[in-house]
């Protein structure tokens, strides 16, 4: 699906598909801007706008078809955030972070970190032109998309002024992750030191995964935004370049805030490992004990099991009497010596 919205006179107007294929950009003047949103366009569609209206390298297409699910649902591996400079425009790669429909299991109501995705958003910058190709719906445009309806001088300012607030609000969908990161943890702590099991060592590998892939992307992204902030390119001005520096604090605060969440992540696996460990040892030690106790009991018994004719003790009458005292003592004693060295504790 393909969305066109023309600024012009202090108006925005939508286009549709063949309009906008039939728009001269030659006719764009100072103050207007076409922003155009590629939501999983079709080949036909990705083939009118981006070759025959809006020409771009060959490289950009197939950066831009990376992320496209395969026939069996799965999605091929995204391409790390960049941006790069083809003269006439800018080609960047972001990683909006969504949070993908449950499918109603047990384990999706108990983890919610779990649904959380990454998926790319491809943005070109042109001096009038904003284009914008995605193959999911994404929360941040959805949130532009309204703001630029509510305040239409949003888009008179340009291209990179607009580009500017989708990394924004991209930037800020990673916040909530983060915070229920932290409260996710802060259960399965309480969790581990009360009765860790298998799931809760699984729930944790599933944290730590997220995060280290979500961070991952964040660090990206900020070498990416700092090279916007810092003017290397002609086509972010150097007023706009003020506000991808706020754009690369925000950054600099969640990829701090992952990194906190990776130590927590970590921290929490030793302990549960250790924890484990102690567990173990202590069942060890009290399977040791009873081994200890029982081996000279086991001699005792076996010694009178032989099956020797001449064993005096076979014919007294208190011979039986007497091994179950001998067996009693033992144990007492060795019990007793256990304790007081120590070795239950």
């Amino acid at each position: 699906m393909v969305s066109s919205r023309l600024y012009r006179d202090e108006s925005i107007t939508e286009l549709t598909l063949s309009e906008l294929l039939a728009f001269d950009q030659s006719t764009l003047a100072e103050n207007d801007m076409l922003w155009v949103d590629l939501f999983a366009p079709t080949p036909d569609e990705e083939l009118g706008v981006l070759q025959t209206w809006f020409p771009v390298h060959e490289l950009v297409l197939n950066d831009l078809r990376r992320a496209q699910r395969t026939g069996t649902g799965t999605r091929s591996r995204l391409h790390h955030p960049k941006v790069e400079d083809f003269d006439t425009y800018l080609f960047l790669i972001v990683h909006a972070l969504i949070m993908e429909r449950a499918d109603g299991s047990e384990a999706d109501a108990a983890e919610p970190i779990r649904r959380y995705a990454l998926e790319q958003l491809s943005v070109i910058i042109s001096e009038k032109v904003l284009i914008t190709h995605h193959l999911v719906p994404i929360k941040a445009l959805q949130s532009v998309e309204q703001m630029c309806t509510m305040n239409r001088k949003v888009m008179r300012r340009g291209p990179d002024y607009l580009s500017h607030i989708i990394l924004d609000e991209v930037v800020d969908q990673y916040l909530p992750m983060t915070t229920t990161v932290e409260d996710r943890l802060t259960e399965i702590e309480h969790t581990v030191f009360r009765s860790p099991t298998t799931l809760t060592l699984q729930r944790i590998l599933e944290i730590k995964r997220i995060v280290q892939e979500v961070r991952r992307s964040a660090v990206y992204q900020r070498e990416m935004v700092n090279r916007l902030a810092r003017g290397e390119f002609d086509l972010i001005s150097d007023e706009e370049g003020m506000y991808y520096r706020n754009v690369y604090d925000h950054l600099v605060r969640v990829a701090d805030q992952l990194e906190s969440n990776r130590d927590s992540v970590l921290a929490i696996m030793d302990v549960y490992f250790s924890i484990s460990n102690t567990r173990l040892n202590q069942v060890m030690k009290i399977l040791t004990v009873f081994s200890s106790i029982f081996l000279p009991l086991t001699f005792v018994c076996s010694v009178y099991g032989m099956n020797f004719h001449f064993m005096p003790e076979l014919e007294w009458q208190y011979g039986y009497g007497f091994v179950w005292g001998l067996l009693i003592l033992i144990a007492v004693v060795m019990w007793m010596y256990i304790r007081r060295k120590g070795w239950l504790e």
